[in-house]
């Protein structure tokens, strides 16, 4: 992989990473403001939002790898 196609590449993995981050705080936040500040209820609701996006991320990742990875004529 060259060396553009690498940097692409953690610059993808940096915005995922922080979305990630971003989307965890605020369900967490959201939610722990509804739940009379019950942070282990709110980390426990929050779980599936937390796992579907952090799935995503992973998958947007890879399928961005293969992407940079593909052979062009």
């Amino acid at each position: 992989m060259s060396e553009d196609k690498t940097k692409l590449l953690n610059l993808m993995r940096f915005w995922l990473f922080g979305t990630f981050i971003i989307v965890w705080a605020a369900v967490t936040i959201y939610i722990g403001l509804f739940t009379n500040r019950n942070w282990i209820l709110a980390l426990r609701a929050g779980l599936p939002i937390w796992g579907t996006v952090g799935v995503l991320c992973i998958v947007f990742y890879f399928g961005y790898k293969m992407w940079q990875g593909r052979k062009t004529n």
